[in-house]
Order: C-alpha cells, then sequence, then structure tokens
C-alpha cells in the first residue's frame, strides 16, 4: 500500500477540512495518509512518503509550509491544494522556477481555478504512485 503525507495549515479550518477529505477519498484506491500539521511537520519524515500534498490558503502572498514542499522537491512528487484563495495560480509565483511546471496547484473554494475539488488531486495521485511505476525507495 503507498503512503500519502497531507501536510495542512493547522489555523485554517477548511485547510483541515479538505485534508481530512482528501484523507478519505485515498482509502478505497489503497493509498493510505497520514495528516500532518505544518508546524509539527519536516521534511526529514516526509521524505518517507510515496507523495506529498500541502493544503492551506495564499494569505497575505504566503503559503505556510512551502519550505517543506521546496525540501522535498525532486524527491518526491509534491502537489499544493489552495484553500479559499481567489487565485490560486499566484501561489506558482511564490515558487522557484524550476519548481513551476513541476508542481500542480489544485483549489477548493474558487470558481476560476482550472483544476477544482479533490477529484482532480486523488486522479494525480494515483497517476503518480500507482500507475506510472514510481516506488519509493522507502517501500
Amino acid at each position: 500500500m503507498d503512503r500519502v503525507a497531507i501536510v495542512y495549515y493547522q489555523r485554517d479550518e477548511q485547510a483541515e477540512k479538505q485534508a481530512t477529505a482528501l484523507s478519505a477519498k485515498l482509502r478505497p484506491f489503497e493509498l493510505r495518509s497520514e495528516l500532518f500539521e505544518v508546524a509539527s511537520a519536516s521534511a526529514h519524515e516526509l521524505i518517507f512518503f510515496d507523495a506529498i500534498v500541502l493544503a492551506g490558503p495564499l494569505h497575505f502572498s504566503r503559503l505556510h509550509g512551502l519550505a517543506l514542499v521546496k525540501a522535498v522537491f525532486g524527491y518526491r512528487p509534491v502537489a499544493l491544494l489552495v484553500t479559499g484563495s481567489r487565485d490560486p495560480a499566484r501561489v506558482l509565483r511564490l515558487l522557484p522556477g524550476r519548481m513551476r511546471g513541476e508542481v500542480p496547484v489544485f483549489a477548493i473554494g474558487t470558481p476560476s481555478a482550472q483544476r477544482i475539488g479533490l477529484d482532480p488531486l486523488v486522479t494525480w495521485l494515483r497517476a503518480m504512485i500507482g500507475y506510472s511505476g514510481y516506488r519509493s525507495i522507502a517501500s
């Protein structure tokens, strides 16, 4: 069974709610997930997961936990789940140029997003872990 780390911003109720909902949506596909608060997560423990999702709001042009994504990028597939932002594509400006085409951004709570809801994120995770031949060295 493959493992997904879902890291969420603990001060945002929507982020925690969506992280829990994502975890439930992954179970039928035999993707086991663990929830981590941004404040207590570390790149050293996240590296042992097969994929990482960071969930939180884009608040004052910041996304809490982005340093974790930068630390594990290149070692594991990572995705961003932006909650309640009017323009989730703005988060890409916060990433280094080499990451912009590689880190997908999914959105909740905004009608202008290209990838809306958790279902596209679940599909992406299944493709990255289960069907692309990607396997963790920790497996």
